[in-house]
């Protein structure tokens, strides 16, 4: 992935987790090639992390301190794992997220969605289903397109390009999320 965005000279955003604490040197390789590191947590275990609010910042805290190991600082950007309109936190901790979208910008935070995915996150797909999944945002102006990198995500790679390429030919810039950047919310549900 760092590859093929260097090649197209294009700054993504990571939001990391410490699933594989052995690849952890790549959010340095990633910041260090100019990328925006944002932080997802640290085991992206729904039932462990959506447990309670005490469970989700114990979780938070272990990815901020790898973040500080790798980057000598603790990003103030997070995604929830399965967005802010996760249904799935409903099983642990009924109203879970309504509570953890307001506290967390209490505590510093922006938290940022999708209104865009190529839909690696949720099945074993091929590159062309993940372009099509990542190309279908007819008539969006402002896309925050979710993709997965890591082990087992070789048809994002291969789709990659082809996703850049599509929309670059339809005009559009890419962008990291920044201090400045509208924040992309979905619908709380829980």
């Amino acid at each position: 992935i760092l590859g093929i965005l260097e090649y197209y000279q294009i700054k993504a955003t990571f939001f990391v987790t410490g699933i594989n604490p052995q690849y952890a040197q790549y959010i340095r390789a990633a910041y260090e090639e100019g990328h925006v590191i944002g932080m997802h947590t640290y085991s992206h275990d729904y039932a462990e992390i959506y447990s309670s609010p005490q469970a989700y910042y114990e979780d938070l805290e272990k990815i901020s301190q790898l973040c500080m190991e790798q980057l000598g600082y603790v990003p103030s950007y997070i995604r929830f794992p399965g967005g802010s309109s996760n249904s799935v936190s409903l099983k642990y901790s009924s109203g879970l997220m309504t509570l953890l979208t307001q506290d967390v910008t209490k505590k510093g935070y922006r938290y940022f969605d999708w209104n865009a995915s190529c839909g690696d996150g949720e099945g074993n797909f091929k590159a062309e289903k993940l372009v099509e999944n990542a190309t279908n945002t007819a008539g969006k102006k402002k896309i925050v397109l979710l993709c997965h990198d890591g082990r087992g995500k070789d048809a994002t790679a291969d789709a990659l390009p082809q996703i850049i390429e599509y929309y670059r030919s339809h005009g559009y810039e890419f962008r990291t999320v920044s201090d400045f950047s509208e924040t992309m919310h979905h619908r709380v549900t829980n």
